[in-house]
């Protein structure tokens, strides 16, 4: 078994290079060779991504990670066999009958620029990022980390289980997108039970939740405009200004009319448009998202702001063409999984912290593969191991107690018997 400190070591050469979604060359790379030395074979890269179902993946970017992946020592024929997409699963056949146990850990960062300051542990101890304008400020680090402990551990007591275990390293969780093309490979299709999880939350160390929250379905958009150049001054009648459509876009948006009573959310977080002062603007592109507590808000929103893109840009004699970036569901856990993932939790913690925590959380891609599972008949959650924090996610001076990482490979070493233990 990997000591504490092997594990430490691995999630903090995770942390030194963090990559974004679709581009986790070497993260993949890490993932897949320590696998490998459990006698694993691992599947990954376009063995585990569906491409019809992609969405939110820059190619020019893709190839700028492959170089890089490349220059850091990834052997080439290992990026070849990746066929241009990221991910890992390590799936373990136990040869007996039995239920199909599947566990999901995410593995992309953040675009954040990681302070390089004094008292900054990561800084301060010689890992932080090394990429600039990439960190991992929400925990994944910790995750793919967890997921190494859990598969070095099923494998050392394979003797002791039935069935099948699967454990997923997803990619390109931030924008809510690599859920999706995972999914559609049909890998969650035959199993009986299934938990995500996340850590942090500024929580106390040892917090263990399967029932966190609320997790609002998400639609992620980018939509692009396109009008005609002309002279501001000389000929300005014979241009289409794509940037006040966008702009008229923004504005008739952020005006939807929310149903009363009901959890709605939606921004336009980008609107990048024109070429210069004395052109009438002939291009825009926005980003936004909308996001409901009920897949069917989350519909109404989304309808409402494709209705008022395509309306601002026929407004300006435009064209538009809107893109799904990314995409979640709602949360509904199921009970029998909640009850035997208390079970667990109550034997690595204490009462008080094996607990339902209301927290509001975003948006969640894990959501589409539970619903897959619910759908063929299976059952899961999402757990939530609470840790200490040195900032909030998603900021430049995240860090996570790292004893975090132990109490989730207990957490589940407890659960997976439950589950496809030997009877």
């Amino acid at each position: 078994m990997l000591t504490e400190n092997e594990l430490i070591k691995f999630r903090r050469e995770l942390h030194s290079y963090p990559e974004t979604g679709w581009c986790e060359f070497v993260t993949t790379h890490k993932i897949v060779e320590k696998l490998r030395s459990f006698g694993l074979d691992p599947i990954y890269g376009r063995q585990v991504i569906n491409p019809e179902f992609v969405a939110g993946r820059n190619p020019a970017k893709v190839e700028e990670a492959k170089k890089a992946a490349l220059e850091k020592g990834v052997p080439p024929e290992f990026i070849e066999s990746m066929q241009d997409y990221t991910g890992v699963a390590a799936i373990f056949e136990t040869g007996r009958p039995g239920p199909v146990l599947a566990i999901r850990f995410d593995m992309d960062c953040v675009d954040v620029d990681e302070a390089h300051e004094a008292g900054h542990r990561p800084f301060d101890e010689g890992w932080a990022s090394t990429n600039p304008g990439h960190m991992h400020s929400c925990g994944h680090d910790g995750h793919a980390t967890m997921g190494i402990a859990v598969c070095n551990w099923i494998q050392e007591n394979l003797d002791q289980f039935c069935g099948t275990i699967k454990v997923v390293f997803q990619p390109a969780e931030e924008g809510v997108r690599g859920a999706r093309p995972m999914t559609e490979t049909g890998i969650f299709d035959d199993v009986d039970f299934f938990f995500g999880n996340h850590l942090g939350f500024n929580l106390p160390t040892g917090t263990i939740s399967p029932e966190p929250g609320v997790f609002l379905a998400s639609t992620k958009l980018d939509a692009t405009f396109t009008g005609l150049a002309a002279h501001s001054g000389a000929d300005p009648q014979k241009g289409k200004n794509a940037l006040l459509a966008g702009a008229a876009a923004a504005l008739a948006i952020h005006g939807i009319t929310r149903p009363i009573g009901e959890v709605t959310a939606l921004n336009v977080g980008t609107l990048v448009a024109g070429q210069g002062r004395n052109v009438v603007a002939p291009n825009a592109f926005m980003q936004l998202e909308v996001r409901g507590e009920t897949e069917e808000l989350n519909a109404y929103m989304r309808d409402q702001a494709i209705r008022k893109i395509k309306a601002s840009a026929d407004m300006y004699d435009c064209q538009v063409d809107i893109v799904k970036a990314g995409e979640a569901t709602e949360f509904k856990p199921d009970q029998e999984a909640i009850e035997l993932a208390y079970i667990a939790a109550r034997n690595v913690t204490t009462e008080e912290l094996a607990r339902p925590l209301g927290l509001k959380l975003g948006s969640e891609d894990c959501t589409i593969m539970l619903r897959r599972v619910q759908q063929h008949g299976g059952k899961g959650t999402f757990v939530v191991f609470g840790c200490r924090t040195s900032a909030g996610h998603h900021q430049r001076l995240f860090d996570f107690d790292e004893e975090v990482i132990g109490i989730a490979l207990r957490f589940y070493q407890n659960l997976i018997p439950m589950i496809v233990g030997i009877k």
